[in-house]
């Protein structure tokens, strides 16, 4: 893995203590048995509307870059329709259960999946998600992913509810080995959100931003995957 991608990494992680990623860019293939995935992220400030919900301590004036950490274990199951259940945790907050199924198969697979979030804080995360692989001439693939963001929930005070729902297209590239792979990633999002704040209702506010994110997967050995 390039040095740059780790210190990538490195950062996105350091500054990800209740934050988020927005987007999680993975393979469509479905591989047996399991696998663990680690992701750190870093956006653009979003503006104040939507830097809100992931700044602490913060009423106004919120907006700066949001960092993101991903961890997800999932196990996958090859067949007529393979298919992979998992369970993660987005920052240190917003655990979820997740399940995706591959429909396509061949030079360019593609498939459909969702997570589902764990109302374990005032605030919860839900997503659902596209995935279509694109085979390169050097045999690498070109991975992209468009889902739909949601997070919604309440202030722990009960007094600041509000939601935000976003587009996320995301672009990656799969550097696969054997037993480690690497993706890193470009997410663009686009969404719609509002809140209640004490002077009042905030919103409804749009947001146009972007995220950089390196994810690194540990799984079984795999063979390496030959030009077309």
């Amino acid at each position: 893995m390039p040095r740059r991608l780790h210190v990538l990494l490195l950062l996105a992680v350091g500054t990800s203590s209740a934050c988020t990623s927005f987007g999680t860019v993975r393979s469509a293939e479905v591989h047996p048995g399991p696998a663990l995935t680690l992701q750190g992220s870093i956006s653009t400030p979003p503006g104040d509307g939507a830097a809100w919900f992931w700044s602490f301590d913060c009423a106004s004036e919120c907006d700066r870059a949001i960092g993101g950490f991903d961890a997800a274990l999932a196990i996958g199951q090859t067949g007529r329709t393979p298919f992979a259940v998992g369970a993660g945790l987005n920052g240190l907050e917003y655990p979820y259960l997740e399940g995706y199924v591959q429909v396509g198969s061949g030079a360019s697979p593609y498939g459909v999946g969702a997570r589902l979030g764990v109302p374990v804080t005032s605030w919860v995360q839900h997503q659902i998600y596209g995935r279509y692989d694109v085979r390169l001439a050097n045999g690498r693939r070109l991975l992209l992913n468009p889902g739909l963001f949601y997070h919604g929930g309440n202030s722990p005070n009960g007094e600041n509810p509000g939601h935000f729902l976003a587009f996320v297209q995301g672009v990656g590239v799969l550097l696969e080995g054997e037993r480690t792979s690497v993706v890193p990633a470009v997410s663009v999002v686009a969404g719609r959100g509002e809140r209640e704040g004490f002077g009042g209702e905030d919103g409804p506010f749009t947001s146009i931003f972007a995220a950089a994110s390196v994810s690194i997967s540990w799984h079984r050995r795999r063979a390496p995957i030959p030009p077309p």
